[in-house]
């Protein structure tokens, strides 16, 4: 008989074994009750409307709403969905008095529909409404907060595959169990409870985030920082998390969960979130051959992992006690939502590699996924609702739902699939009735999901930015670069986590090309000379590296020549004697010479004498990534002036928010050493005005660029 949910349960091997015991439990159920799973297939088939009877009942609805058939409709379409809802949220039938209650608080009531969003946050907080059937979100205000937040952070490949939407959708699940649970409580304690649960959602959102993130070296500062954070009892110091935009909210994230639930006395929570992390990360490093090896069921079992501990840790912070809801039934509700879910998205996770069942050959597999979809949700419906009609009718209406929404989508697909996979009779029977309904009228399949819009440049964090961007960096270093060492210790290959230099350099000049609306590609010279010339200034701080910095500047001249193949000569010529300039004697190399004067004990006299050096060395290489690209994307004159005081006055900034940290660290530092903090801040803040009034001045599209100022001004090293 299964236990109710304890630490045991998480400990060691404790969710493998459990997960098997489930798959093996649900193997022999379906194998031995075909009667269930055809009549729980028959109840899918049951709820597909013919196109005539579902526009007539939508007229009905949009034009008569007062009608007594739209009012039962709608009753009907409330009780289904508030039992539904609240059978996943708690993993209980509810009481009809219950469900009356539920339907009859309009704070509860599911919503009929959602309103059209504006952008990616209120499509979030909207769809977070949804989920949770909710009216209002208490702590809205730092809800859209933190989400904004997470949505400048998030890679631009998160985003394309869902993040947004997935985060949306953990925070209204776990808000929903917080409402469900309160149902006895009174308004003030269920605003207080949600509130507090608020912030446990929203920093299981950030750790399912990077859950979800790839395992490439782009985002090892996430997964190594992670488990970090689910086993240590106190906050990490801001100083040891890395100068990334998504670990600086992973970490906000922490900070927010361990207020609300301190670690000693909710360790079964962290403890789930880690479990769901190991399995994911297992499943990441799992090649095609390793899941093959016992028919898929290694991969089936960590999925069910995955999903199961995701919701244990949602049901602990949604939850006002630890609920008594024991662990199988969290494995047999992850059984059926994970099928489901891989089953529409087969698709995209071929692209992208990801093994799931659906992503395997049959063939190959113990068991039919396809089979296993709809038996799972049976097993569900039998076991953990035991056997409640009206509940595994809510569960069938919904995946129904979703399952024709996806065929009217493509029409070719569901022969794909009948092809692939071995489908009873009812199975095949309810498909290909999905199929032919779904298409019979073009106005009854939903639309495709719209394509995503591109992030606005100012909703992006600038890091973020150039981090999707290295690849281009990097094709543009091995095309045109490739026999220089530009993959030094600081060059923009090694991506350091300590700090986002490298990659901002080459950034810039792509920021500047987004923000024009032009192509980049021509610039791809450009961007490898502009590394190379960062690069090879760098070597000149060291004492026995000049060469190479001589070396890998002079490189960088000879990519500039090959410009002429996609710019107007002229206009190479211009950008060739601009960065001769910038480069020269009377500004780098002199900055570069000043810069070590205060080494030898000979300060300047004044502040100002301490800008010209950050100025003819920061504010260089921040101006030879812009200048010359502007002058080769053809802009005026005096935008490219706008750029240059831009360059020059965030050089500043950049330089002495520089010497503020290294003067809080204990480090002397010049300008603060000399003249102290007070004066070092007004200097900052007087120059970050300026180069924002420079970015007010040009036309194109400043929000990256606002961005890099933004940073500069308040990087936390």
């Amino acid at each position: 008989m299964p236990h109710h949910l304890s630490d045991a349960d998480l400990d060691g091997d404790a969710p493998l074994v459990a997960a098997r015991d489930t798959l093996d439990a649900f193997r022999a159920w379906s194998g031995t009750h075909p009667e269930e799973v055809a009549a729980h297939v028959y109840r899918w088939t049951a709820h597909l409307p013919e196109p005539s009877d579902r526009h007539r009942l939508q007229a009905l609805i949009r034009h008569r709403p007062d009608s007594e058939a739209a009012r039962a409709a709608e009753a009907t379409r409330l009780r289904r969905e508030a039992l539904r809802r609240h059978a996943l949220s708690l993993g209980e039938v509810p009481s009809s008095d219950l469900l009356d209650r539920i339907i009859a608080d309009p704070r509860r009531r599911p919503p009929s529909s959602s309103t059209a969003p504006v952008d990616a946050v209120d499509t979030a907080l909207e769809r977070i409404r949804a989920h949770a059937a909710l009216r209002r979100v208490p702590a809205s205000g730092l809800l859209r907060e933190r989400i904004t937040r997470l949505y400048a952070a998030l890679p631009e490949e998160a985003l394309a595959t869902g993040a947004m939407d997935r985060a949306a959708r953990t925070i209204g699940r776990v808000l929903a169990i917080g409402s469900h649970d309160t149902l006895d409580a009174g308004p003030e304690a269920t605003a207080a409870h949600l509130r507090r649960v608020v912030h446990g959602a929203y920093a299981l959102a950030v750790a399912q985030a990077v859950v979800d993130l790839p395992a490439y070296d782009r985002n090892d500062a996430h997964h190594r920082l992670l488990p970090h954070l689910l086993s240590e009892i106190e906050p990490v110091p801001p100083a040891g998390v890395p100068d990334d935009p998504l670990a600086e909210e992973l970490h906000a994230a922490h900070v927010l969960l361990l207020a609300g639930f301190p670690f000693a006395e909710h360790r079964l929570l962290y403890r789930a979130t880690e479990v769901m992390y190991l399995a994911r990360a297992r499943a990441e490093r799992r090649t095609r051959a390793e899941a093959l090896r016992d028919g898929g069921e290694t991969l089936l079992v960590d999925a069910m992992v995955e999903t199961g501990a995701g919701g244990i840790a949602a049901t602990l912070v949604g939850r006002r006690a630890r609920p008594g809801v024991p662990v199988h039934r969290h494995l047999v509700m992850a059984l059926a939502t994970r099928l489901r879910h891989d089953l529409l998205n087969r698709a995209r996770d071929a692209v992208t590699g990801r093994l799931t069942p659906f992503t395997l050959a049959p063939r190959d597999l113990d068991g039919d996924p396809l089979h296993d979809l709809f038996a799972a949700e049976a097993y569900m419906a039998a076991t953990v609702f035991g056997g409640d009609p009206e509940t595994a009718d809510a569960l069938a209406h919904h995946g129904s739902a979703r399952l024709v929404a996806h065929l009217a989508r493509d029409r070719f697909r569901i022969e794909e699939w009948l092809e692939a996979h071995r489908p009873t009779p009812e199975i095949e029977g309810f498909l290909r009735s999905a199929a032919r309904i779904a298409h019979r009228r073009s106005g009854f399949a939903l639309p495709a999901p719209a394509p995503s819009r591109a992030r606005p440049h100012a909703a992006t964090d600038p890091r973020t930015f150039a981090a999707d961007r290295s690849g281009f960096v990097d094709t543009a270093l091995t095309r045109y670069a490739s026999g220089n060492d530009a993959r030094g210790p600081r060059g923009v290959l090694s991506r350091s986590t300590d700090g986002p230099e490298g990659p901002l350099r080459p950034a810039l000049t792509l920021m500047l090309a987004e923000g024009a609306a032009m192509d980049p590609e021509p610039l791809a010279p450009l961007v490898a000379a502009v590394e190379l010339f960062h690069t090879g200034s760098l070597a000149f701080d060291e004492r026995f590296s000049h060469l190479a910095g001589i070396a890998l500047i002079s490189s960088g001249y000879a990519l500039m020549a090959r410009m002429a193949d996609d710019h107007p000569e002229e206009r190479v010529i211009r950008a060739i004697a601009r960065v001769g300039v910038l480069l020269g004697p009377e500004r780098l190399c002199r900055g570069r010479y000043l810069d070590r004067v205060p080494a030898r004990g000979e300060e300047p006299a004044d502040p100002s004498g301490f800008l010209e050096v950050y100025a003819l060395t920061t504010s260089t290489e921040i101006e030879v990534a812009l200048v010359p690209a502007a002058i080769l994307l053809g802009l005026p004159d005096h935008e490219i002036d706008l750029l240059t005081s831009y360059a020059h006055h965030a050089g500043i900034v950049l330089r002495v928010r520089s010497e503020l940290l290294a003067d809080s660290d204990g480090a002397r530092s010049a300008l603060v050493g000399a003249h102290g903090r007070a004066t070092a801040a007004r200097t900052l803040a007087a120059h970050r005005d300026l180069a924002e009034a420079a970015l007010d001045g040009l036309a194109l599209d400043t929000g990256l660029l606002r961005g890099v100022l933004d940073h500069f001004a308040t990087r936390r090293r």
